[in-house]
């Protein structure tokens, strides 16, 4: 089974019910019958794109998880800065964008004193 259609699955029900909604309830905000909803969880549903569209908005579904799903990094703290700058304004975006170039560097060339990298 493709990777994808699993990861998306896990995702959906993992979210829904994080979110305390039920398949019914996710179904109707998607605009799509509940069976849809319980293919998509069991892993043998393969939404269009306006319905997989949808789904990703509505669970506000990370999609790196459904897309790469090889890659075993939690995401947790990215889901939190992406959602920290969604509250920015462009001038901000500009200030914080410089400022992580900054300290990554900074920390990278910390990494190489302290490990000899």
């Amino acid at each position: 089974m493709n990777r994808m259609v699993i990861a998306l699955g896990e995702a959906v029900r993992t979210t829904r019910k994080n979110k305390n909604l039920s398949q019914e309830a996710l179904a109707e905000k998607v605009g799509v019958c509940k069976r849809t909803i319980i293919d998509i969880e069991k892993n043998s549903g393969n939404p269009k794109f306006e319905i997989l569209c949808t789904l990703v908005r509505e669970l506000d579904l990370p999609l790196y998880q459904i897309f790469y799903p090889e890659v075993t990094e939690n995401y947790e703290i990215k889901n939190v800065l992406i959602r920290e700058l969604d509250n920015c304004s462009e001038y901000e975006m500009r200030i914080i964008l410089s400022l992580v170039r900054s300290l990554r560097y900074t920390l990278k060339n910390e990494e190489t004193v302290y490990f000899g990298e």
